[in-house]
């Protein structure tokens, strides 16, 4: 896809107004020319510098996919290695910057914290606050997130900035991130307002969980558990302790929050079993010589007899029977 130069204007951070994805790139520049065009474009927001063995003559390679969507703004895409250092003024930007990172590295120091940050790492920065760093080329998202839309939880917010966020919940809000970027480029005009919302939701329920918050975002929450869960057993069929306890486990989320997400599909349990049949049922007509009983350990049975009753429950026949109707 042609990208469009970087406007050479300073960002306005405060638009807020939901737009469809938008693509930028300062290669169409001269090489001489692509560092000033990205340090005017940020001007506002923080100062930046090339690194010390900056080639001018090698250009500065700025790309990134940008969709506003009123309570939160995506950004992904690749920076270029360079040094930033941000200096509150008299009026403040009351934003948080969420990253995510895919590769590269960066490292921030506030007044009292200081952060290094490898590939696939969360971690939040305040741009009310006092900071500087650097970066490797770095590939990855970065979430505006405007202050008036996470009131409620703004203190907590500010309590982890310059911090590595961790944990189960943390690793579902990845997820979340991930997919949200792979499906704006499908929304519709009116569901880039529902999209941020719902997304503003979860990121303050996953920081900083409350009954109430985690409430609010459950939709979301659940459809990326169950996700996330599916793709686990998936993995793990063949396994004889596969049980709700050990996804969970696996996942490091709690049992309520997992046997909530698989409600609609009759349950955790019942999922894992479906699956394992479905699969031994595949392979039971492909390898025509495999014993019933090599087909149901190879997925989780340990007894045949078990296998062949579960098996009849979920598809009306035996096993043998199953066989014998594909060879006709």
């Amino acid at each position: 896809m042609q990208h469009a130069p970087l406007p050479r204007e300073p960002r306005d951070i405060r638009d807020r107004t939901p737009t469809r994805p938008r693509f930028f790139s300062t290669r169409p520049y001269e090489p001489s020319e692509q560092f000033d065009v990205w340090k005017t474009r940020i001007s506002r927001l923080v100062e930046v510098g090339p690194p010390e063995d900056h080639d001018v003559a090698q250009g500065f390679a700025v790309e990134y996919m940008t969709c506003n969507m009123a309570d939160i703004v995506l950004t992904s895409g690749y920076f270029a290695a360079q040094t930033f250092a941000r200096v509150p003024r008299a009026a403040p930007i009351d934003y948080w910057w969420l990253y995510l990172g895919r590769s590269g590295e960066a490292w921030f120091e506030s007044s009292d914290r200081h952060l290094h940050a490898g590939p696939g790492a969360m971690f939040l920065v305040s741009l009310d606050k006092e900071f500087r760093g650097r970066i490797t080329g770095y590939d990855g998202q970065i979430f505006a997130l405007p202050r008036s839309a996470f009131t409620a939880v703004a203190d907590e917010l500010d309590n982890v900035h310059t911090t590595i966020l961790s944990g189960g919940l943390i690793e579902l809000l990845a997820d979340h991130l991930r997919n949200l970027e792979a499906r704006v480029h499908e929304m519709e005009a009116d569901e880039f307002r529902h999209a941020g919302r719902a997304t503003a939701a979860m990121i303050a329920a996953c920081i900083q969980p409350t009954a109430t918050r985690l409430e609010r975002a459950r939709g979301a929450i659940d459809s990326v558990l169950f996700e996330r869960a599916r793709l686990h057993i998936e993995n793990h069929l063949g396994e004889f302790d596969l049980t709700p306890e050990r996804v969970a486990q696996g996942l490091r989320i709690s049992r309520s929050n997992l046997y909530r997400a698989f409600e609609s599909v009759g349950g955790v349990a019942r999922f894992i079993q479906r699956k394992r049949l479905q699969a031994a049922y595949a392979d039971l007509i492909a390898t025509g010589n495999a014993q019933v009983q090599e087909i149901a350990y190879r997925h989780g049975f340990r007894l045949a007899s078990d296998f062949t009753r579960a098996f009849r429950r979920e598809f009306g026949i035996s096993p043998r029977e199953a066989r014998e109707r594909a060879r006709l």
